[in-house]
């Protein structure tokens, strides 16, 4: 499919988002690439018709003009309501900024290929890469900016803050949204928090979230009151402030999930 739109850059609150549409009419499709962390990590989605609905997550074939299968690629297929479309949305991966910035340094325009379940398969013709993604990083170095944090230092870490003890380990049955457990109700809440140079969260925010604003609170107490880090180290080896992003799941019932 070729563009009907140009690329356009969304300066959201918590995320920076790549947008375009392909195509016309009922077969319109709006692509979505997304980065909120300080890792080079991409979460790409898809809107539109003929999208399968999948109960959970399954591995799906992508690929660009020099990469014939980023490695490790999953998606879920939700199915469309009244008036909002079906939509696809892939796991944040860390290969498929890779594979694009792969065709940037070949000279070569991308061709995205997706194939997924029930042989839904779909070509986006996303063109020259090169503008995109640098405003995609400006944005996001913004973002990091907008954090308290340096954009080149944490791009330049050895490493990011580690869990002493397992995320799992902070959340307790009592700490589940009052109500909401018996209703059967659940929630997913994609956390940052700001990790400071002694490894104790000094702050916690609400990156992405589906569910009752009950789970974002929830989650946010139970992690800013239990999670201990060792802290990040920076290129010189010494601890730096830095940010720790994950997805929690609330399932009644049932165990917490974190999921990167």
């Amino acid at each position: 499919m070729v563009p009907t739109s140009k690329w356009n850059m969304d300066y959201a609150p918590t995320e920076c988002r790549l947008l375009r549409t392909f195509g016309e009419g009922k077969e319109q499709i709006l692509l979505q690439i997304a980065r909120y962390d300080v890792l080079d990590r991409l979460e790409m989605a898809l809107a539109g018709p003929h999208i399968p609905a999948t109960d959970e997550k399954q591995a799906v074939s992508v690929s660009t003009s020099t990469v014939a299968e980023v490695p490790g690629m999953r998606a879920q297929g939700f199915a469309g309501m009244r008036n909002t479309p079906a939509t696809l949305r892939f796991s944040p991966d860390v290969d498929l900024p890779k594979a694009l910035r792969g065709d940037v340094a070949a000279g070569k325009p991308t061709m995205l290929g997706i194939n997924f379940v029930r042989r839904y398969a779909i070509r986006l013709d996303l063109g020259a890469m090169a503008n995109a993604l640098a405003a995609l990083d400006k944005c996001s170095d913004n973002l990091i900016a907008s954090w308290g944090l340096d954009p080149v230092q944490q791009r330049q870490l050895k490493s990011g803050p580690e869990p002493v003890e397992s995320p799992v380990s902070w959340f307790r049955p009592d700490d589940y949204p009052a109500g909401l457990s018996q209703m059967g109700m659940g929630g997913a809440v994609i956390i940052r928090l700001l990790v400071g140079t002694d490894g104790n969260v000094q702050k916690c925010e609400v990156a992405k979230a589906g569910g009752d604003k009950a789970f974002q609170d929830a989650t946010c107490e139970a992690a800013t009151k239990r999670a201990r880090f060792r802290p990040a180290i920076a290129a010189d080896g010494q601890p730096v402030a830095s940010v720790w992003i994950k997805r929690i799941d609330w399932k009644p019932g049932g165990a917490f999930f974190v999921f990167r």
